[in-house]
């Protein structure tokens, strides 16, 4: 297992993977405290997909563990973590990027 120490890690896409030859497959894991922000590229434009906390990268894709979303309720005054389906794939250029947990993403509803 090899340590890494950097907060973003990025995926070229479906058969570039990582883009580093001696690197065909990375799993991220998070310490306590940090989750991975799972942010998708559409038109050059990255956007927030959710968070998980455990994630794989190999040549073909990405592979996130248990993700989930912001929810909030109507007037914006609470808001939790919502569960996405079990585990989430994803082939289109993206990046995980390792940022401080916060309150609502240890709550559910």
């Amino acid at each position: 297992m090899i340590v890494m120490r950097v907060n973003s890690h990025q995926f070229y896409g479906r058969g570039w993977g990582s883009g580093r030859i001696e690197d065909p497959c990375r799993v991220i894991e998070c310490g306590e405290g940090t989750v991975l922000a799972i942010t998708v590229n559409y038109g050059g434009t990255g956007f927030i997909l959710g968070h998980c906390r455990k994630a794989l990268i190999d040549r073909w894709g990405m592979y996130c563990s248990d993700p989930f979303r912001r929810a909030s309720d109507a007037g914006l005054r609470r808001s939790w973590a919502e569960p996405l389906q079990r585990g989430m794939f994803i082939f289109r250029p993206s990046r995980l990027e390792i940022v401080a947990e916060q309150d609502w993403m240890r709550q559910t509803s």
